[in-house]
Order: C-alpha cells, then structure tokens, then sequence
C-alpha cells in the first residue's frame, strides 16, 4: 500500500492491527470498467448462431455505450458457449462456485451477477442515488464465500440468471439455472437458520431480502402468500436492537423494514408490536428514522381504523367521540409526516410536461401536465413510499367514514338529532377532502416516472435517444408498489388515474422482465 499523493510507502497507524486506509480509487475503476466489458463480450456466451453478431451488438447497446478493449477476457478454446473471467478485471466476483450443471449448460454466471447489480443496485452519494438500494449487496456477495453462508450468493445468482432470461439474447437455459440457484439457495438459508443459538447476521437478511426481489418479479404464484416479508419481520424480532449499531446493520433493517411495512398496509395486517419500541430505542433524528417511525405510525392508524370498520360492520358502532378522535389523529398525523419533508434535503423541483422531454407517446398522453424532478431516484422513491403509505390511510378512513355515514343515516329518520346531522354532514365533508387528497397524491406519483425510468435525469435533461439509463430497471422496480396502490380497484383514485398507473404497469412489467418471464402473470 502507497500513498498516492507523496508515492511512498504508508506504514498506517503505530499499531498494526488498527484499521489502515486504503487508496480504492483503482479497485473502483477496474469493477466499473469490467461491468462495461462484460457487457461488450457478452457474446461470447450467445456465439453459437451466424446471428450472435447483430444480437451481442444489441445487448451491448442496450447495457453500455463505450466500447473498451476486451483483452482481459479469455475464451476456452473447445467451446464459444462459454467465457472465462480474469479474476483482477472483476475482483468482487474472482470467485465462482458455479451452481449444478451451469458450466455445463454454458451459463455465464459472473456476466448475469454484474449486469444484475449495475441495473438494481444504487451506490450512495452518487447520480443514481443518495443513502442507496441494496448498496451492501456486492461486498456481501464477496465476503459469503466460506462454508455454510452461500445461500446469498446462490440467491443472488438466481435473480441475476432471472433477469438475464428476459433477454431476447439469453439462452433457454438461463431460467431453468434460475430456478436450480432458487433451490440451492433456500436449502442453504434453512441449513444457516436452523443452526442452535444462532442470531440471523447481515447475510441472512440480505438473502432473504434477495428472494422477496426474486418472487417479486418472477414467481407471482408465490406473491400473495408474501412469504418472505413475514421471514424478515421474523429475523427483525431476533435480531432486536442490535441491528442500529452500524451503518450496514442499518440499511439491511430499512430495506426489510419498508417491505414488512408494505406488506402490513397492502394486506390489512397489524404492524409489528417491537417496531415502535425498536425505532424509539434508536431515537434517530436523520430523515431515515424519521421515515421509518412515520410508516409504523400510519401502519398503526390503518389498523384501528379497520378495528372500528369491523365494529361497524358487527353491529357494534363505535361512539361519535371515537369517530371524531380518529379522524383528528389523521389529520395531525397527515400534516406531520408532510411538513417536516419542507426542507433542502426532501426538496424538488417540477417541470410542465412538454414535447421537449421527448416522452415516449402512451406515457405523454396519460401523465399529469407537471413532473416532479428530484435529486436522484431513491428520494423519489422516498417520496413515493410516503404518498403510497398516505393514499392506504386516507383509503383506510374513507372506508371507515362511508360505513358509519351509511349506518347512522339509515338509523335516523329524515327528521334526526341535530347532532347526528351535523357529524354526518361532518364526516361526509372528510370523505370529501380524503378523495381530493389522494388524488392529488395520485398526480404526484406519476410525476416521478419520467425519472424513476430515466427518459429525464435530474436537471429535466431527455436521455439520449440511442443510451437506455442504468436506473431504468431499479427505477421501474421502485415504482412497483405505488403504482399498485394507484391503479387498484378500491383506491380513491380517479379513472384518469387508474388507466395512467395501468400504463405505467405494462412498462414496468417491461423494464423488469416480468412480462416476458409471467406473461399474463404479472397482471396484477
């Protein structure tokens, strides 16, 4: 190790089992270099037909645009259906324990891993996004590498070879690989958990973080059971407050928690008890923990307000009081979780949407007429986590309002109480400003989807027509529960709205691959 700046040898600190700094300028060049030419000799694994040439041009195309001398890249002589990597043009991957029979079918495992991770993973404080999405994954994947902790890589290895299936390139084998890694990689993350004693660690949170993404995407038979969301709020329990001690331990609780979060709003589920007292322990200040305690909030309002709709609908119709306190609660809470947003950090700028922007026509056509332009996708996503969460909670009440109106009219003559006429009156005034409310949300979740696709980056720029944008396929897997919540049957949503948020679908379920691996699948 030398130092840059004076070109001599760093001895570090006096003691030598101290932490020394290390100059990663080199080894970041060199991963991101080799991501580019594993996208240019991507050919080599489809060279089989007198067509492989036009079809690597596409798929280099499509991942990269420069074109760099490919001589660290190594073909076997008996065969084109299979490459091999020099272990310095990749490091994080210099290891590759390939799954059962995938060498053989000519898989290439490590071109699947790096193209994965440059179309899902944000790294912080960069164009792409600020505290990052799955930003720990690729050291993970590295550090797995030892007896009885393989089943991240082999999930990792299943979602890749899943995501190169999509490909018009890719061969039929690479889905079939898939699910083969899948396999593995539950066995082995039962073998890990099932050991006696044993708190789940880092790489058993990402795994299963991992496979929720797998299932996501390419197993909607197994969507709706949400499996994988109620493993991670189970390793959550067991790992208690002992995940908020570092910053890696923290990320893998945010990514896990948002899912388990997401789950508990989209299927009418009770939040977790432990959550509120993990997250007051931690007693965060940043915008992150903010986030998290403002999610289990509006978790915890949607499930008493469910609590007073199956009281209602038992018959046993809660006092007005109780009616009017929910109500209020909304409100403050509402008002909170927005106002605190008003600043630098959380701010965002908006554009007219015009034919300058160069949007593709079925999106033009059914965007609203301002877009919201953010300082990279992830506080998009933020954002857009937030009105998801706040259209479920206005839902929630709205449901709840409708049902005690009904009850309440049908149980007084035309001539009632003052007061029952009065609350009624009240309560349909809410309901009034609750349907605006998610509208406007609605409206502002569109906003975010020329950029969460990449047609605009950040300054309201058209990406270039020949250059698809990295971000495309995170961005597109971001917008994937909003959209849902948007477009859904009971949302308070206008018709305008569901038709624009189905149009978005079909891209998403495009940019992800989920319409070619699920078909009429993932119509959902």
């Amino acid at each position: 190790m030398r130092c840059v700046t004076r070109n001599e040898r760093c001895v570090g600190y006096r003691d030598e089992n101290d932490l020394l700094f290390e100059n990663e300028t080199e080894k970041i060049v060199k991963r991101n270099l080799a991501v580019v030419q594993l996208a240019d000799a991507a050919h080599l694994t489809w060279a089989s037909t007198p067509s492989s040439a036009s079809r690597s041009s596409a798929f280099s195309h499509r991942g990269r645009t420069r074109s760099l001398s490919p001589s660290r890249f190594t073909t076997s002589p008996s065969t084109t259906s299979s490459y091999y990597l020099d272990s310095e043009a990749l490091p994080w991957t210099a290891e590759r324990s390939a799954g059962p029979g995938l060498k053989d079918r000519g898989i290439a495992t490590d071109v699947a891993v790096a193209h994965f991770f440059d179309r899902y993973v944000l790294y912080p404080c960069n164009d792409a996004s600020t505290p990052g999405f799955l930003e720990h994954l690729p050291c993970l994947f590295k550090e797995v590498n030892v007896e009885g902790r393989q089943a991240l890589r082999w999930a990792v290895k299943a979602t890749a070879l899943a995501d190169l299936s999509r490909l018009e390139e890719s061969t039929p084998e690479a889905a079939g690989a898939a699910f083969d890694c899948y396999g593995e990689a539950l066995t082995a993350l039962r073998e890990s958990l099932s050991e006696k004693g044993k708190v789940p660690d880092d790489y058993d949170l990402m795994t299963v973080v991992v496979l929720d993404i797998f299932e996501t995407l390419f197993m909607p038979d197994y969507v709706d059971d949400q499996s994988h969301a109620q493993g991670m709020a189970h390793i959550l329990r067991l790992r208690g407050h002992g995940q908020f001690h570092d910053a890696r331990s923290w990320g893998l609780f945010r990514l896990a928690h948002h899912r388990v979060q997401k789950q508990q709003l989209a299927k009418k589920m009770p939040p977790l008890p432990e959550a509120r007292a993990w997250l007051d322990t931690f007693g965060g200040s940043d915008g992150m923990g903010r986030l998290e305690r403002d999610g289990q909030s509006i978790s915890a309002l949607c499930h008493r307000a469910r609590q007073l709709l199956t009281r209602i609908s038992d018959r046993d119709a809660p006092s007005n009081a109780e009616i009017l306190q929910l109500v209020l609660e909304m409100q403050q809470l509402d008002k909170e979780a927005t106002l605190w947003r008003q600043t630098p950090e959380w701010s965002f700028s908006t554009v007219a949407k015009s034919a300058d922007l160069r949007l593709p026509q079925e999106l033009y056509l059914v965007l609203p007429d301002t877009l919201q332009l953010h300082r990279d996708i992830w506080m998009a996503y933020e954002w857009n986590y937030h009105r998801a969460a706040r259209m479920i909670l206005h839902g929630q009440l709205l449901q709840c309002l409708g049902e005690t109106v009904s009850s309440m009219e049908a149980a007084q003559p035309s001539s009632g109480y003052p007061d029952e006429l009065s609350l009624a009156l009240e309560l349909r005034m809410q309901m009034e400003v609750s349907v605006s409310t998610v509208q406007i949300l609605a409206d502002e979740v569109l906003g975010t989807v020329p950029q969460a696709f990449g047609d605009v980056d950040a300054n309201g720029r058209p990406a270039e027509p020949d250059r698809l944008p990295g971000c495309r396929a995170i961005g597109a897997y971001l917008l994937l529960w909003p959209i849902k919540i948007l477009k859904g049957k009971e949302a308070a949503t206008s018709e305008a709205q569901k038709h624009a948020g189905s149009v978005v679908f079909e891209r998403i379920r495009d940019c992800t691959g989920m319409k070619k691996n699920l078909g009429e699948l993932s119509i959902i």
